[in-house]
C-alpha cells in the first residue's frame, strides 16, 4: 500500500463500511450476545467514521501544505479558529459542519463525545410482580444505524468532491 495520505482515509473509510454491514447484521440477530454485538459494531463504527473525518482533515491539510498533519484532535482540527488560520472551502466547510448540532458531523461528534464519557449508572425500574427477569442492559439510541449510514454516504460523497477539486488539469 502506498504511503500516502490519502490511504488513510480510504482505509478509515472502508472499515467504517465493514463495521456499519456488521452493526446491521447484529442489530437483525436473534443470539443471546445481539445487545452486545450491536453496541460493538455500534462504537467500532463510530471510531472509524470519526477516523475518517479526522484523515479527511488531513489530507486537506496536506494538499494545502498547511502544518496541521500532526493535529490529532478531531475538535482542534474543525475549531472555527483554526478554518480562519487556513482558510479553505474543504476545512471551512467541514468545520461549518461540525458546528451545526442536526448535521451527519454533529451527530457525529456528538456520538463521539458521549462514547467517551465514563459510564454512569442506569436507573432501573422495579420489576413488577408478574415479571420473572428484567434485564438492566437496555440498549443506547443516542447514535443509530441510520446515522452511522447517512454519515457513511455523506463522507464519501464529500471525499469524492474535495478530491476532484484537488486534481490539477
Amino acid at each position: 500500500m502506498a504511503n500516502e495520505v490519502y490511504t488513510r482515509t480510504n482505509q478509515a473509510l472502508y472499515f467504517a463500511r465493514l463495521a456499519i454491514e456488521s452493526w446491521s447484521e447484529a442489530e437483525a440477530s436473534d443470539a443471546l450476545s445481539a445487545i452486545t454485538m450491536t453496541r460493538y459494531h455500534r462504537e467500532h463504527a463510530l471510531f472509524h467514521l470519526h477516523r475518517t473525518v479526522l484523515a479527511v482533515a488531513h489530507e486537506v491539510a496536506d494538499r494545502y501544505r498547511w502544518p496541521l498533519l500532526e493535529v490529532r484532535a478531531l475538535d482542534q482540527m474543525l475549531d472555527p479558529q483554526t478554518a480562519e488560520r487556513f482558510p479553505g472551502p474543504e476545512l471551512a466547510e467541514l468545520s461549518e459542519l461540525a458546528r451545526a448540532s442536526d448535521s451527519w458531523l454533529g451527530r457525529l461528534l456528538r456520538g463521539w463525545d458521549r462514547l467517551n464519557l465514563p459510564p454512569k449508572p442506569e436507573e432501573v425500574k422495579a420489576p413488577s410482580d408478574d415479571l420473572i427477569a428484567v434485564s438492566a442492559a437496555q440498549p443506547s439510541t443516542e447514535w443509530s444505524l441510520a446515522d452511522a449510514r447517512e454519515a457513511h454516504a455523506a463522507l464519501g460523497e464529500r471525499i469524492k468532491c474535495y478530491r476532484e477539486g484537488m486534481v490539477e488539469w
